[in-house]
Formats: structure tokens, sequence, C-alpha cells
């Protein structure tokens, strides 16, 4: 998949999307964070009804985009696999 950035993810608002865990070539950076995340989102235990699969690396600096985990109201959920 090309062309994923920060930008990119305004697309999954109100969805969810899988996170596919890799260690190298990822589709983008992704790192957690407690405070003040690029967006907010949800972890749910299964991946009905995800509309999209993405390659990430989680890292602990220098992320692409910094996501914020959330019980409720996040710009949208993701399934870890």
């Amino acid at each position: 998949m090309a062309n994923i950035n920060k930008g990119y993810f305004h697309l999954f608002k109100g969805k969810k999307v899988t996170f596919k865990i890799v260690n190298s070539f990822p589709d983008i950076k992704v790192q957690f964070v407690e405070h003040f995340g690029d967006f907010k989102v949800q972890i749910e235990g299964n991946n009905n009804f995800s509309t999209e699969t993405i390659k990430v690396q989680i890292v602990d600096h220098f992320p692409d985009v910094k996501l914020q985990k959330v019980q409720s109201f996040g710009d949208f959920k993701i399934y870890l696999m």
C-alpha cells in the first residue's frame, strides 16, 4: 500500500481498521501515547467489519502518527493482529 501518512487516517473516522504489526517494511510507523495523540483510537477484540488492513510498526521514537488509546468516543477503532 502506498501513500499512507497521518492525513490518510482522517479517512477512517467512525470506522474500524485492522493493524497488522510488522517489524520491517511497514506502511506507517505508529506510537501509542497517553496524551495529545494525533487521533484517539479504541482497541477492539475482533476484526469484524474492518474496512482496511494496514501494516504498522510500533515505535517509541520518530513515529509518522501518534495514537492515543481511549475507552470510548475514539476517532476510529482498531484491531491489532
